[in-house]
């Protein structure tokens, strides 16, 4: 439905994908949901944007950084059920 004078909103591309790209993204979240269907699409699209645009090294300091220091709401919560 189109309505004079308006336009309908443009899905936003903050990282310059191509079309080509955009479709790959596309079915890379369908596969996700899949595969994992209790994961939010909203964190999914994060993870494939992380994942396409750093590099690997960006990826594992990432990685390391959630094994080493706990989450800053955690401790958070186990204080206050103390």
């Amino acid at each position: 439905m189109q309505v004079e004078g308006y336009e309908r909103k443009k899905h936003e591309n903050h990282f310059n994908y191509t079309d080509d790209q955009l479709q790959e993204k596309r079915l890379a979240l369908k596969t996700m949901k899949e595969l994992y269907p209790d994961v939010s699409s909203y964190y999914a699209e994060i993870v494939y944007d992380m994942c396409q645009n750093s590099t690997q090294e960006e990826i594992e300091k990432i990685m390391e950084k959630v094994e080493e220091e706990p989450f800053k709401y955690a401790t958070q919560n186990l204080e206050n059920k103390k």
